[in-house]
């Protein structure tokens, strides 16, 4: 069985839309990384913390060693700086006209912990990350006011999330657009069919 150790209404919601069936478990953990790790060594870090905690919690509360938890985390890059989620509007504000007709990327990392990965893996997850390049047409701030005001933004890295009001500010993307989203659907697909976990 597929275990999804996130809080993210839109990693539940891609699950869904995809077919699978889930249980959902606590993975919330801290978001510290250590100075000097890479955006990509970041995002893998995060979503392996969050597996392993979730893995932690589900054997706990179940018993079973037989599941496979998910763990995800995923990061907006922009020249070299790592966007989390705003810290208020003036933050949404600073990061959405920062972006503007500029060149973007969004980082997820995955880790998928089972009792497989705990005895062969040196982390005790098997992760990756998956890039996708997003490219903002040019905005103005009346627009970008206007999305603020929707409240839309303060939940989301960067301030804005593709499958919403946001998606107007979208040129054109490069990579997977589930990714931007929360969950690169392709390779976790192939990850977890490798587990003998598929939709249905």
């Amino acid at each position: 069985m597929l275990v999804l150790a996130s809080s993210s209404p839109r990693r539940r919601e891609l699950l869904t839309q995809w077919g699978y069936l889930f249980n959902l478990v606590g993975g919330n953990v801290s978001e510290t990384v250590p100075q000097g790790l890479a955006p990509e060594e970041a995002v893998m870090e995060i979503a392996g913390r969050k597996a392993l905690k979730g893995w932690e919690n589900w054997r706990r509360q179940t018993g079973s060693s037989s599941d496979v938890v998910l763990g995800a985390d995923t990061l907006v890059v922009f020249n070299g700086t790592m966007l989390g989620k705003p810290l208020n509007e003036k933050d949404a504000w600073n990061m959405l006209s920062a972006l503007s007709g500029k060149t973007h990327q969004v980082m997820t990392g995955i880790a998928l912990v089972d009792a497989i990965t705990m005895a062969e893996e040196e982390k005790g997850y098997l992760t990756w990350v998956e890039v996708t390049t997003v490219v903002f047409k040019e905005i103005s701030g009346r627009e970008i006011e206007d999305y603020i005001s929707t409240g839309e933004p303060m939940d989301k890295a960067a301030g804005y999330g593709i499958q919403g009001k946001a998606e107007m500010f979208v040129d054109h993307i490069v990579g997977s657009l589930t990714n931007v989203i929360g969950l690169p659907r392709e390779l976790l697909e192939q990850k977890l069919q490798d587990r003998g976990i598929l939709p249905g």
